[in-house]
């Protein structure tokens, strides 16, 4: 969130308040979902306020450029009407019913809760979520009619449009905003106790030991240490910063260039979104969409996961190998040990998660347990959780979910605009005729859109967006809507790495200071993966979805399309391959990944004889060499 929130240390008596009403939002959020069992809507209501009135302060109190008292004003007055529309709506909730009808007051309340709702998403995301958001209520409201054939819609009144936004369960205090008040709370704030805790220097320490005597081991630290810190933070960009500070500077001093360093730290951080079992807001909304228990779809995202962290860990060892710089961590960068017991504060918690969602508590529960694990195992660390602290996490906690917060309470302004209008059917239909009913040309479409998209969205954003309309297009052509719905997800992370807009790798081009669009680049042919997984689920039954024997089969495929696809792009193997090999590798690729197990078959020999004339040739060369 750059203009809302700029995340600093200062103790100043704004800081200070700002962070008690953190903390009181937060007690209130555990109470009700914990311990008072309330209405879905008293909860959104509340998430509403807080939401608003910390979204609205937070320049107030952080922004690092003078400000001129207006601007003040205009603040804190935005601050105190976010405030006042949540309040209002609990207040008054049971005397709309009870009437049966909204008066002027009601209609203003509501008007004032959308504008507020737009304002706060352009601070936090830029124009265009809140301008989706206006193009879909205007076309609710007065577009529709204009249109012909299956674009028109009869549109909708002020009056209905007011109760359907705001007073009726859905949109503003609709499921998108219940899964941001009680799943995604939950383990951000478990996310923030982690770090607070230490596990970010215990996931560092552990990953650097284990890795010290493979070559290029500095490399594979930032894949492995993404990779466990992705189990708890669920975000790309909060990963680069937690690990990046560290590996990156390590790949620099091991030889690595600046773009590629960061490019190594972004692609391997971007699996932090897709790493069970947080992946991100977007994994809670797809759960609530397609009706799958978040637990299953963790269970079945595990094999994915493994096979991205694995493209980019092979991608990488190529690249080193190609630039001579295998080489393994040196004693001297090895940091001190840490102790078993802040690795108990780390492992410990975890492991409880994973056992409580597998024996079927709730994702709310289970995490809101796991806090309570992280507080009483810090105590056994050189970082306790104590009273003193809680000001400090609770302000991280409400700074990073915030912005998340701010885009889906937008988001089901979008949602419902298109349930509302029938124009999720429209859009399906006409994706399918633009794609002639193919599904791989669909996906194709798909992954254009959400890229475009995601130059201007947050990732869970463009998955909301993109799968309204999406997945409806695949399910209708006979595609598993949890193989839609997961492809769809998979691709929304494309922004993340993949210029012009790629958050992650300006992150971590910040920090290598290396060029942006060159280690976005970097980043995106690392991650490719992220391309190749979507066809393996939508065809290739990746996701059990089609049974157990053909998520093992997709499995081998999928590890061999990827080392063969990694081949071809850096363009070495056994030894450097020539332009018309590395194009045989990638053709290779594309047969292994065609769903027909006789391409599959030709593609797989064609690799195998290439990969064996390769070390042939490496062969007859060392034998040159010892001749000459």
């Amino acid at each position: 969130m750059t203009d809302i929130i700029q995340k600093t240390r200062r103790k100043s008596p704004a800081v200070m308040l700002w962070s008690l009403a953190a903390l009181a939002a937060i007690a209130l959020h555990v109470t009700c979902i914990l311990f008072v069992p309330v209405a879905d809507t008293f909860l959104n209501a509340w998430h509403l306020s807080a939401v608003m009135a910390l979204g609205f302060s937070a320049p107030l109190v952080f922004a690092n450029k003078q400000r001129n008292r207006v601007q003040n004003a205009l603040d804190l007055a935005l601050a105190c009407a976010g405030f006042v529309t949540g309040i209002y709506f609990i207040l008054n909730e049971a005397a709309v019913f009870e009437r049966h009808y909204l008066t002027v007051t009601d209609q203003v309340i509501a008007l004032a809760a959308v504008l507020l709702v737009l304002e706060l998403t352009r601070r936090a995301v830029g124009w265009l979520i809140p301008g989706i958001a206006v193009i879909a209520i205007a076309y609710v409201l007065w577009l529709g009619p204009l249109f012909d054939g299956m674009f028109w819609f009869g549109g909708l009144s002020a009056y209905r449009m007011a109760f359907r936004v705001f007073w009726q369960d859905g949109a503003l205090l609709g499921p998108t905003v219940t899964i941001s008040a009680t799943i995604i709370f939950m383990f951000v704030l478990l996310s923030s106790l982690m770090r607070f805790a230490g596990a970010t220097d215990f996931i560092i320490s552990g990953t650097m030991r284990l890795m010290r005597r493979i070559p290029g081991g500095s490399a594979h630290v930032a894949v492995l240490s993404s990779a466990a810190m992705g189990t708890v933070s669920g975000s790309a960009i909060a990963n680069v910063t937690g690990t990046g500070t560290i590996t990156i500077p390590l790949m620099k001093k091991a030889g690595l260039s600046r773009e590629l360093a960061g490019g190594v730290e972004a692609a391997a951080s971007t699996g932090s979104q897709l790493a069970p079992p947080i992946m991100g807001a977007g994994i809670f909304i797809m759960s609530d969409w397609i009706g799958v228990p978040y637990t299953e779809l963790v269970l079945i995202s595990i094999i994915p996961a493994l096979l991205f962290f694995f493209s980019i860990s092979f991608n990488i060892h190529l690249e080193l190998k190609k630039a001579g710089l295998l080489k393994p961590v040196l004693e001297e960068d090895l940091p001190k040990p840490v102790g078993k017991a802040q690795g108990l504060a780390f492992l410990g918690p975890i492991l409880l998660l994973i056992f409580l969602l597998t024996i079927g508590y709730s994702p709310v529960y289970s995490a809101a347990w796991t806090c309570g694990a992280v507080i009483l195992c810090s105590f056994f660390t050189p970082n306790p959780l104590g009273p003193s602290r809680w000001l400090d996490i609770a302000r991280d906690t409400m700074q990073t979910l915030l912005p998340t917060a701010t885009v889906l309470i937008c988001a089901g302004l979008i949602v419902v605009c298109l349930e509302t209008s029938g124009l999720v059917v429209a859009m399906a239909q006409s994706l399918n005729a633009l794609g002639h009913g193919q599904p791989l040309l669909i996906l194709v479409l798909l992954a254009v859109i959400s890229l475009f998209l995601g130059m201007g969205l947050p990732v869970t954003a463009s998955y909301i967006v993109v799968a309204s309309f999406g997945a409806a297009a695949l399910t209708s052509l006979g595609i598993p809507p949890v193989a839609a719905h997961m492809a769809i997800f998979w691709l929304s992370q494309d922004s993340v790495l993949t210029p012009p807009v790629c958050l992650a790798a300006y992150a971590a081009a910040g920090i290598s200071g290396g060029n942006p669009a060159k280690t976005g680049f970097k980043a995106m042919l690392l991650g490719k993966g992220l391309y190749l997984m979507p066809v393996m689920f939508v065809f290739h039954g990746l996701l059990f979805d089609q049974g157990v024997g053909m998520a093992i089969q997709a499995t081998l495929v999928g590890t061999v399309a990827i080392a063969v696809f990694a081949i071809g792009v850096v363009g070495i193997a056994f030894a450097p391959l020539r332009l018309l090999e590395r194009l045989t590798m990638g053709l290779s690729a594309i047969l292994l990944l065609w769903p027909a197990l006789t391409l599959q078959l030709v593609g797989a020999v064609i690799a195998t004889l290439f990969l064996v004339l390769n070390y042939a040739r490496l062969r007859a060369s060392k034998r040159t060499e010892q001749t000459v």
